[in-house]
């Protein structure tokens, strides 16, 4: 530390202001608007019974896990009864329960002990397809009077070539031939996922209906509806133009098409404002505040509608991808160079979400989720802890990937199989490519403990003929929640310690203005008026920075609110030097590399 204290005054740094448009404050916050979102995929949280599967008696089990570590609700993927592909999201029902995950009663006891807890609890919901084992599709396909125009079919019977040009999310054309039926029919997804037609106003009944059955009468809170942006398409089955770049390949693939007939059609836009108004209803009736927020992949500009649309309200948000463009390197996916994990990088995706948020569109942040490479793995582990400061103090809603608060990264790529693959989106592209494509890396158990030998995921060993669904990482011996627990400074209890600060007005509702940010220091402040304020502070560089704050209107001395560094043990020796509650100069802060330090004034 001596080291510190010499170089205390010897680095100076250059310094960039930049205020942002302020929201108008707002201190009565609702549930979804002031707390953490934990995104629990069930069949990696905890297995309950031994099958490999994490279930929702695993969920149970946890929740009081979900509790002590201060999140708010919980977000759970797919727990349909499912034909088994895409992670279950081929759903052969809209209002039952995969025996796999549970049973209804077993649900019921989940809502019961979630609310119990004060944990409110968001299910996924899947509007766009269903499974080609619903008897919907089975009764379309066989042309039934009620059902036959429940999904996108296409007059052509040329069995030789596809209706037009359009190619499906996972790969292939996005459409296939029916023998029975004698027609195509729409897939943007697998050709297990049969897309359904929004323009049949039964099908648009069928789905109010099943969002009322989860809203009303099985008490839900909230609805995440995914792939919402691919509901409609053009009725006249035009060829999507291809971008420029793509021109010359014989074979396309989603990336290379410019989907301006199947994606983010106005109709699609409308019936969420339909939704929204339906789900007012319910919390009205029901006396309970309930929400929805919505999974688009688009510009932000576009996606920023889903919120507010001609004046409509939508969606209370829809979700902000930003952060999940952070990435050393090359997407090799979506062939996109990613956004390094550095301060002008991290400004480059903020500025554009803020700059088009309406004033009625409530902000939320995430780093990662079940379709994206862990946020450890696409950055460095080095700066987990630096990525949770912005995920939980920009402002907003804060969405958390299970195990990013213990800073789980992807399963190494050579410890899985293509035996052991079980993502449709990597089965589909064979031995050779399924590395690149698969989902699974980011999806493995959930690290628990040391107690046995797959990560207390199960509560028996693997062997036997018993083992996780996936496999687990073999970093947990080092990396889990038992450990952290009672690790001073862990990832986990420092991401404990930002969900605790969250919670200052100045955090939860305030201003947010940009302070330094330059080549290695990316700082903010947050302001609530008639509250404390909050600079916060990150040196993402790997040196040791003194940072002057004269020239962004902060007072000359603020008191220290929270520090940490690189590792614990650096945190420990910078806690030697900055105690918290100590009154420091803010035209001498020293910022260690890799350093995060909150100030309040």
């Amino acid at each position: 530390m001596n080291r510190l204290i010499f170089l205390l005054g010897l680095i100076a740094s250059v310094s960039i202001a930049c205020k942002t448009k302020s929201k108008a404050e707002i201190k009565n916050l609702k549930w979804w608007q002031k707390g953490v979102i934990y995104q629990l995929y069930p069949r990696s949280f905890k297995d309950s019974n031994g099958d490999g599967y994490g279930d929702l008696g695993g969920v149970i089990e946890k929740i009081d896990y979900l509790k002590s570590i201060g999140i708010s609700a919980i977000w759970l993927n797919p727990i349909y009864p499912s034909g088994g592909l895409d992670g279950g999201y081929d759903i052969t029902s809209f209002v039952d329960i995969d025996p796999l995950l549970g049973d209804m009663e077993t649900f019921d006891k989940l809502i019961e002990e979630a609310h119990k807890r004060g944990i409110y609890v968001i299910m996924d919901f899947i509007p766009n397809h269903s499974s080609d084992k619903h008897e919907w599709f089975l009764a379309s396909k066989n042309n039934s009077e009620k059902y036959k125009d429940y999904y996108v079919w296409h007059p052509s019977r040329d069995q030789s070539k596809p209706p037009n040009n359009w190619v499906s999310f996972f790969g292939g054309s996005a459409w296939t031939f029916d023998e029975n039926r004698g027609q195509w029919y729409l897939h943007q997804f697998l050709p297990e996922q049969p897309d359904l037609n929004y323009r049949n106003e039964a099908v648009q009944q069928e789905i109010a209906n099943s969002i009322k059955f989860w809203l009303k009468e099985k008490k839900v809170d909230g609805l995440r509806i995914d792939a919402l942006g691919f509901l409609y398409e053009d009725e006249d089955f035009q060829d999507e133009p291809i971008f420029p770049a793509s021109s010359h390949l014989k074979i396309l693939n989603y990336p290379d098409l410019d989907h301006i007939h199947t994606f983010s059609k106005a109709e699609t836009f409308q019936i969420l404002v339909k939704w929204r108004k339906l789900i007012e209803e319910i919390a009205r009736d029901e006396k309970s505040e309930k929400m929805m927020v919505v999974e688009v992949y688009d510009k932000v500009k576009t996606t920023l509608k889903y919120c507010l649309y001609k004046n409509q309200p939508a969606a209370q948000f829809p979700f902000n991808f930003q952060f999940v463009q952070l990435r050393n390197g090359t997407d090799l996916i979506k062939n996109q160079v990613g956004i390094p994990f550095e301060p002008k990088g991290i400004k480059q995706l903020i500025d554009p979400w803020i700059e088009n948020l309406p004033d009625s569109c409530w902000s939320n942040w995430q780093l990662g989720n079940h379709d994206n490479t862990r946020v450890g793995s696409r950055i460095g582990k080095q700066f987990i802890d630096l990525a949770n400061v912005l995920n939980m103090l920009l402002g907003g809603t804060t969405i958390t990937y299970y195990g990013e608060e213990i800073g789980m990264v992807d399963l190494p790529k050579d410890k899985l199989s293509f035996e052991e693959c079980q993502d449709e989106a990597g089965k589909k592209r064979g031995p050779e490519l399924f590395q690149i494509y698969s989902r699974d890396y980011e999806r493995t158990p959930m690290q628990w403990s040391t107690v046995n030998n797959n990560a207390g995921f199960m509560n028996v060993d693997t062997g036997n003929g018993r083992k996780p669904w996936l496999p687990v990482n073999e970093n947990y011996v080092d990396l889990n929640v038992q450990k952290q627990i009672v690790q001073d400074f862990s990832h986990l209890n420092i991401y404990k310690d930002l969900i605790k600060l969250k919670q200052e007005p100045s955090f939860s509702w305030g201003e947010f203005k940009y302070l330094l940010v330059n080549d290695e220091i990316f700082s903010f402040e947050r302001n609530a008026p008639g509250f404390k304020k909050y600079a916060v502070l990150m040196n993402l560089s790997t040196r040791t920075i003194n940072v002057n704050l004269s020239d962004f209107g902060i007072p000359d001395e603020a008191k220290i609110t929270y520090v940490f560094g690189s590792n614990p043990q650096e945190t420990h020796e910078l806690r030697k030097f900055y105690s918290i509650g100590q009154r420091i100069s803010t035209k001498r802060i020293l910022l260690t590399n890799l350093n995060c330090i909150i100030i309040s004034y």
